[in-house]
């Protein structure tokens, strides 16, 4: 019979540690024991759990379907315990919590803005951190409790089972260029048009490059190949300017530079490239107010700009 509510929190860091390190020597380095501390350790956690969590053999440790098992419940209870350890330490310091939010590179900015001015006028309190980054990268990070959610355009339609997603709306993809590009003035553009242009595309575009690419391969026309390829927004809009070269961008992010007449949105011969704009946060994780705010304000944003 297993004893779970014996479960000691550091016991499961202990756990994390061997897993990703492949061995108690490399564990014990990554926290300052000895082996044979981490191995006292996992002994008491697979006593506690009633099952055998690694496969030893000499130095190496092999987990055991177990501790796949186990693995994201592990995640999630370390990922708690250093978020409680945080809103605590605020609450000691006299603040009224910390949240803490990932932006992918092609998310609209307007709407994560007008959800922070929202949380600040609403819970005045709370300390807002808005970090940059990729959606792999972001998702690691929201899973060991360095994130309490993130904001990105779904690149695929894989689930992580440790990571809930809740769509926001949808997210189209337009050709864009400079205004003084030699194709800003035309009325429409086939893809063959397109395929000999110079292009600064987006990095790492996951789900909605495969849709753009099949739109090509469908029209008989090559697969774009970029001169330029980038995760900054800031960067492509910089290149634009030149007047030389395309991109492909939701028009959402650069809604206003299509105002302003700085971008023009060419006419292009094919159906739309979508898709959703997602928040997500940790499964089974307490919806804390502050992010129950901020995801709201980003609902009502979104659905002001459809």
């Amino acid at each position: 019979m297993f004893k779970i509510e014996r479960m000691e929190p550091r016991a499961v860091r202990h756990f994390l540690a061997a897993y990703d390190a492949g061995s108690f020597t490399a564990a014990s380095a990554r926290l300052n024991l000895s082996p044979q501390a981490i191995s006292k350790s996992l002994l008491r956690l697979e006593a506690d759990l009633g099952v055998r969590l690694f496969e030893r053999d000499g130095r190496r440790i092999r987990p055991t379907a177990y501790a796949e098992l186990f693995l994201p419940h592990a995640r999630i209870i370390a990922a708690e315990t250093d978020r409680f350890r945080t809103e605590l330490g605020d609450m000691l310091g006299g603040h009224s919590g910390r949240l803490r939010i990932g932006v992918g590179p092609s998310a609209a900015a307007d709407i994560v803005a007008r959800a922070a001015l929202l949380l600040a006028e609403e819970r005045p309190g709370t300390a807002l951190q808005i970090f940059a980054g990729l959606q792999e990268t972001m998702a690691e990070d929201l899973t060991l409790g360095k994130l309490d959610a993130f904001v990105a355009l779904r690149q695929t339609d894989r689930s992580n089972p440790l990571i809930l997603e809740e769509e926001l709306g949808l997210m189209r993809y337009s050709v864009v260029a400079g205004a003084g590009h030699p194709l800003a003035r035309a009325a429409r553009v086939s893809l063959d048009c397109l395929a000999g242009a110079r292009w600064v595309l987006g990095a790492n575009l996951g789900a909605v490059d495969e849709s753009i690419h099949e739109s090509f391969r469908a029209a008989g026309v090559s697969r774009l190949r970029p001169e330029m390829e980038t995760t900054s927004v800031l960067f492509t809009l910089a290149v634009l300017d030149a007047g030389r070269h395309l991109s492909i961008l939701p028009e959402m992010l650069v809604k206003r530079d299509l105002r302003a007449g700085r971008l023009v949105r060419l006419d292009i011969d094919t159906a739309p490239w979508i898709r959703p704009l997602i928040v997500a946060t940790r499964v089974r994780s307490p919806r804390r107010p502050d992010v129950t705010t901020f995801i709201a304000g980003m609902q009502a944003a979104m659905d002001d700009q459809n």
